[in-house]
């Protein structure tokens, strides 16, 4: 048996009889709190459901109507905000008695915020007023309705009282259900979201938590995580309201209980698969002000509501105010993806100034406003394939696919399927593998032979004025191109050219086929014995002393064989008696951006930061940021290092 279900969020201002509307059309009282029943509102979010049968074309089908009654007093916003944050449908419920209060309003506006379209107003308390009054409030309804959203929108009448119109407005909220435009089914497309809107515990039980899954299907038994801190839930078993079920599929609100500690779950957390666990503090944003003449100021701390979760930000435009494009910089990490929207309330909370809708998660370090990156934030708001192509054609960096199937939470076969797709119309496109970090680079051909061009032809001016020489290494290589790129790009476009027989790799010396020398002595005591060490040790490089300890090297000869190697490009000498591969020292440089990027109120950093945060012991912590100073990498003020320019700008690709 198929089955449906629509998710209803009430909304409204407080005391216009939302919790009685739910209790009307469910039996069931959300108000489960003993304050909630002392004081007459609702203060935190209630469900309720009311269960179905139908026929379909060829068989019976379950339906749902699933409530979340959330609260209407301004003093409760977070918990409104939390509780309207995943639903189909909103249920707009306004007191004919009052009429369109300033709640009301904010309640409007948070809901097209949010991007819900569908909806109906229920019109409260007729058994209070007269005809006449019925018909003012319609009206005022048509006003205030009128340039939303929601401009066609049905009003129903009604008594929680006496009865009157619960059946009219009962059946609509059926047939909506019925002719919902997507069953509740296995996404296969996309890795399993479930965000959280309630935890706790039950004796003999367990860990429960309550919410919507956003995203995919689960089964009981999946292995997911906790998006707090990583840790391992086990799905153990999972209920619809009453009914225990197997499948939790996109779209549908259950309880689930998982094998993990309470105090690892709270409300706004997510259960996901690990491969989409990206904790993140930065995003890029559409943004839509309910002023437009208000301006955001990136001086200022905002009050950032994404998904079921609160935290405080701050927020800058991206190029001019006018391009609705903003860079959020949450005060703790986030989970989001492409497509979540989110609520910005001012400073003290108390009025709600906008919203917007993810749009990346992927930030780049440099140039966030440059006007590629505008233009690339400006494609990506398009579907999956249009979005891959552009991004393709945009990018001289190519597309990161893994970012790209991350942020839009999209499986590796969608993926594949996306990129057959444009190559059946045509679109030329090569993949790279980046061997460091097992990304995949999806290129345009028109950019690759570009750097293809440039590197052959460098490599054959090199070989022209050092014609004794074996070749180029490659560091030397990409500072001779000036390649922009990341060195992870640089070496996957060299790895395809030696692949295919365009570029010959000798040691660690590159020339074309056939150009003819015999490597050094240096070179292959270089490649056989102190390499390897250098490569094992990472970011921790051996003295010249130890060197000559674990190769068995007299320090004569050895001190030779370094020296040769640091002129052809393939060591670097950090200090006296310490040498570094290119790529270790590239590694490092970007771990400093990284360290600089993460400091929350300015752009320097010390030498026990760069320690604490890198494991390296504080005495060459010291060499290698000496080293950064006297390149021109960072530059040193007192206690303060900062950074004078790109990794790339020193060290090449």
């Amino acid at each position: 048996m198929q089955s449906k279900t629509l998710i209803i969020a009430t909304a409204g201002h407080v005391d216009h009889g939302k919790s009685s509307l739910v209790k009307r059309l469910t039996g069931v009282d959300t108000d489960t709190l003993n304050e909630e029943k002392q004081r007459g509102l609702t203060i935190n979010l209630g469900y309720a459901y009311h269960h179905f049968e139908g026929a379909a074309e060829n068989s019976s089908e379950n339906y749902t109507l699933g409530f979340v009654d959330v609260p209407g007093h301004i003093d409760f916003i977070n918990n409104m905000l939390a509780g309207v944050s995943a639903v189909d449908f909103a249920l707009l419920v306004i007191a004919a008695d009052d009429g369109v209060m300033p709640q009301t309003k904010e309640h409007l506006s948070i809901l097209e915020l949010l991007g819900i379209q569908q909806g109906a107003i229920a019109l409260t308390k007729i058994d209070r007023v007269d005809e006449n009054r019925v018909e003012e409030v319609q009206k005022e309804l048509g006003n205030l309705l009128k340039d939303s959203d929601f401009t066609n929108t049905p009003i129903f009448p009604l008594s929680n009282t006496t009865g009157t119109g619960i059946d009219q407005l009962k059946g609509y909220l059926k047939n909506k259900v019925i002719h919902h435009s997507e069953k509740n089914s296995s996404d296969d497309n996309k890795s399993f979201r479930f965000l959280i809107d309630r935890a706790f515990t039950v004796k003999g039980i367990g860990t429960l938590v309550t919410g919507i899954a956003r995203a995919g299907y689960a089964g009981s038994n999946a292995q997911l995580i906790t998006s707090n801190n990583g840790a391992a839930a086990r799905i153990r078993a999972m209920r619809l309201d009453t009914n225990s079920i197997e499948i939790l599929n996109t779209g549908e609100r259950a309880a689930i209980n998982i094998d993990t500690k309470l105090d690892h779950v709270k409300r706004g957390d997510w259960l996901i698969e690990p491969r989409i666990h990206h904790p993140i503090t930065r995003f890029d944003a559409s943004i839509k002000l309910l002023d437009p003449t208000n301006t955001l100021k990136p001086s200022a701390e905002y009050h950032l509501f994404l998904g079921a979760s609160h935290h405080i930000a701050t927020m800058r435009y991206l190029g001019s105010k006018e391009n609705l494009l903003i860079q959020v910089k949450s005060s703790d990490p986030v989970i989001a993806h492409y497509g979540d929207r989110f609520i910005i309330r001012d400073p003290a909370s108390q009025h709600t100034l906008g919203g917007g809708m993810v749009i990346d998660t992927f930030v780049p370090r440099k140039k966030r406003s440059s006007e590629h990156r505008l233009k690339v934030l400006n494609v990506l708001q398009n579907d999956n394939e249009f979005a891959l192509q552009s991004l393709v054609e945009l990018s001289p960096e190519g597309a990161n696919l893994e970012q790209f199937s991350i942020n839009r939470n999209l499986k590796k076969a969608k993926i594949d399927a996306i990129i057959s797709s444009l190559q059946n119309r045509d679109i030329e496109l090569i993949q790279l593998k980046l061997k460091t970090n097992e990304d995949n680079i999806l290129l345009h051909k028109d950019f690759f032979d570009e750097y293809a061009n440039q590197i052959l032809s460098k490599i054959k001016e090199f070989h022209k004025s050092n014609p004794s020489q074996q070749g180029i290494s490659e560091p030397i290589l990409s500072r001779a191109i000036i390649f922009s790129g990341s060195h992870f790009l640089f070496h996957a476009l060299l790895q395809c050219l030696v692949d295919s027989k365009f570029v010959i790799r000798t040691g660690t010396l590159l020339h074309i086929p056939d150009h003819q020398t015999s490597l050094s002595e240096e070179e292959k005591e270089f490649l056989a014995k102190i390499r390897p060490l250098l490569i094992k040790a990472g970011n921790v490089s051996p003295r010249t002393r130890e060197l000559v300890e674990l190769t068995g090297i007299p320090l004569k000869p050895l001190e030779r064989i370094l020296n040769q190697t640091t002129k052809a490009g393939s060591l670097i000498r950090v200090a006296d008696n310490r040498y570094y591969l290119p790529e270790t020292i590239m590694t490092l440089a970007g771990f400093t951006e990284q360290l600089v990027d993460d400091q929350s109120n300015n752009e320097s950093f010390s030498v026990i930061q760069f320690r604490d945060a890198s494991g390296i012991g504080r005495n060459l912590c010291i060499e290698i940021l000496e080293y950064f100073d006297r390149v021109g990498f960072t530059r040193r003020d007192g206690n303060a290092r900062f950074l004078r320019t790109d990794k790339e700008n020193v060290f090449g690709a």
